[in-house]
């Protein structure tokens, strides 16, 4: 009895051991932990993909991309002077005052998305304002102050920032963005070109005059003096009559050799001669 009461006792605890009692819970421990791996699974593939979209929208690239943009700035229809920087550079955006911007950050506070239209006009000496552009020479306009068309009316004007893509042409339409969105324009990609304008809102704002300077951009030495580049605004030209350097002055003539001089200088050599004569 005693041999069979012990082997009964092995059998209970061995079936204990495989099996539950009715209403005991189903041990959920592995399922939990097949599914927490492909839930860190999916969630490490999301941020993978963000990461790579990140990296490709991070361009210009601090230390690495070096873009150009063609640049013009229009009042009321007619073009500007070529900027100049007003400063050091201290973010890697500036000009050469070659109507074109330099875009080679070397500062994460000027590359990838924060490489805007804002930086380079701090360069410059741009104010951007709500609305309001104050100039380089502190001329300042707002938006809804009047330019003077060639009919001599006047018409309510406004700031806006054209921006075209790379290898625009006169057929391609630019994107015109407006108010505080100027400054936060980012420059996308090397080759593009900007204007940024006071002009009536149905005005056609044309491509920069400095457009064809991105076909050869100078990268070594800046121009002394703003507006030292050999490209001409439209309608500034020097007239065909102006004088040359070194021209001689218009009014009087100029005095020829064999002249005999005038004033105290004639006046000596007569008392000279006269005091000789008398000597003799």
């Amino acid at each position: 009895m005693g041999k069979a009461s012990s082997a009964k006792k092995i059998k209970k605890v061995q079936q204990a051991g495989v099996s539950r009692a009715p209403g005991q819970r189903r041990n959920l421990g592995y399922p939990a932990l097949i599914t927490g791996i492909i839930v860190v699974g999916l969630v490490l593939t999301f941020f993978a993909r963000q990461e790579r979209s990140a990296a490709s929208s991070e361009a210009p690239v601090a230390n690495r991309d070096h873009w150009h943009a063609a640049f013009g700035l229009n009042i009321c229809g007619e073009w500007q002077d070529v900027l100049h920087d007003a400063g050091p550079d201290t973010m890697g955006i500036h000009t050469h005052a070659d109507g074109l911007i330099h875009i080679h950050p070397f500062v994460g506070a000027a590359s990838g998305d924060r490489a805007v239209f804002a930086r380079f006009a701090d360069q410059v000496a741009l104010d951007l304002g709500d609305g309001e552009i104050t100039l380089p020479d502190g001329e300042s306009r707002r938006d809804g102050d009047e330019c003077e068309g060639e009919d001599g009316e006047k018409e309510p004007a406004r700031w806006a920032l054209y921006v075209w893509p790379p290898q625009a042409t006169e057929a391609t339409e630019p994107e015109v963005v407006t108010g505080k969105a100027i400054g936060e324009e980012r420059f996308r990609r090397d080759g593009q070109a900007f204007v940024l304008a006071f002009v009536p809102e149905d005005f056609e704002v044309g491509l920069p005059p400095s457009l064809p300077e991105l076909a050869n951009p100078n990268d070594l030495e800046t121009p002394s003096e703003p507006g030292s580049v050999d490209f001409t605004i439209p309608g500034d030209e020097q007239p065909s009559d102006a004088p040359a350097d070194g021209d001689a002055p218009a009014d009087g003539d100029a005095p020829t050799e064999g002249d005999e001089p005038a004033g105290d200088d004639a006046g000596d050599e007569g008392s000279e001669s006269t005091s000789t004569t008398a000597a003799g």
